[in-house]
């Protein structure tokens, strides 16, 4: 309510750190939302705040503020006057924070009252970040007001700058999709030709060297999938709590308790080599194995269950589930797509019935690859990381 004097303005003789021209140019003027419901205190501290090259958003009411603050998403700074009619600015502030979608504006309250410890300690209890009062010293004032821009300018670079690698990030799972798909066909045809060199040659160093390179193409085609896999970022907004586990121990405790649950008739077989130690969430891990496990089980049926668990890497382990024998033509769908198995590679896709263990494994940072063929009958091959730093 009372009146705000004009000061002489003076332009600091530095306006803080400047940000790059490229940047700079890519980010819109601050917005400075400035709440007071006498036209010449607004008058006065808009010209306090011309040097600061900012864009003010003027209200001579609280309710004014509001439609205000409906109408444009990023404001970096309210200066809030705290004597208004109706609305005055510790309820404004109160309003502000009660809302999703303004919670996170700094506010600055601005006052000539008396009484000033009991109206500070009330104004931060409403949220604010400081408390000013008038006469306003303008130097004090724009270096204040800097420090909000700044860290609103790092807000907006950050996300910005987010915005950009998650692009960059589905670009090059994209190319990488698609570089993978070009070399499954020439790997396909040295897998088909190692398998004529192997069946067809009279000498048996020859039968060898094909049986080399046929494994060799199988290999490449496997790490291809799992770069696949691994192109994709994590599902967001998953909170971990990773812990040191060995991964064998755990297995066998998911094996134990599909077992007495009936789900495991045939038994089971685990071959161990390496350091089987990773960091994890357990949680997390115990669904995805407990998933993967059951398909595993069922397509068993009364067959021992095949697991090998590899540990001789530094940063990663593995997991393959071999189950002798092929699904039928529905569960084969159902697991693994509705493709068609070049002839000499597996059949390397996932179905509806295993994205839920696909998302599950990607949340921890691994891949999962599915694959079916006459010859080789079915694998999961599960890949996880041994740390989340690594």
């Amino acid at each position: 309510m009372n009146s705000l004097s004009s000061p002489s303005v003076r332009t600091p003789s530095s306006s803080g750190p400047a940000l790059p021209d490229a940047l700079a140019l890519s980010l819109p003027r601050p917005r400075v939302l400035l709440v007071d419901d006498l036209a010449q205190n607004r008058l006065a501290l808009r010209a306090l705040l011309d040097p600061l090259d900012v864009e003010v958003l003027e209200a001579g009411s609280g309710e004014q503020a509001l439609e205000l603050l409906l109408a444009h998403e990023d404001v970096a700074l309210a200066l809030l006057d705290v004597q208004m009619p109706q609305i005055d600015g510790f309820s404004l502030a109160e309003l502000m924070r009660g809302a999703q979608r303004t919670r996170h504006i700094p506010i600055m309250f601005l006052t000539a009252g008396s009484d000033q410890d009991r109206r500070s300690f009330r104004g931060y209890e409403a949220g604010a970040v400081d408390f000013l009062f008038k006469p306003l010293d303008p130097q004090v004032l724009r270096s204040k007001v800097q420090v909000f821009l700044a860290l609103d300018r790092q807000r907006r670079e950050l996300a910005q700058r987010m915005l950009q690698l998650q692009r960059m990030s589905r670009l090059n799972g994209l190319m990488l999709s698609t570089l993978t798909h070009d070399l499954k066909a020439p790997i396909a045809a040295l897998s088909m030709n190692a398998e004529l060199l192997q069946r067809m040659a009279e000498v048996p160093a020859a039968q060898r060297a094909g049986a080399r390179i046929k494994s060799a193409a199988g290999l490449l085609a496997r790490q291809l999938d799992h770069l696949v896999a691994l192109s994709h970022l994590p599902e967001p907004g998953i909170a971990l709590s990773p812990e040191r586990l060995a991964l064998d121990t755990l297995l066998e405790a998911r094996l134990q308790a599909l077992h007495a649950r009936g789900g495991l008739a045939g038994g089971w077989q685990i071959e161990r080599s390496g350091d089987l130690a990773l960091e994890a969430d357990r949680a997390r891990l115990e669904a995805a194995l407990d998933a993967l496990l059951l398909p595993a089980a069922a397509l068993a049926d009364e067959q021992p269950l095949l697991l090998m668990l590899d540990g001789s890497g530094r940063r990663s382990l593995g997991l393959t589930l071999l189950v002798d024998g092929l699904p039928g033509e529905t569960a084969r769908e159902h697991l693994f797509g509705s493709g068609v198995a070049v002839d000499g590679l597996a059949l390397p896709q996932l179905g509806v019935g295993l994205q839920a263990v696909e998302r599950l494994v990607r949340s921890l940072g691994g891949s999962l690859v599915g694959r079916c063929h006459p010859r080789e009958g079915t694998r999961f091959e599960l890949l996880l990381p041994r740390s989340f730093n690594d």
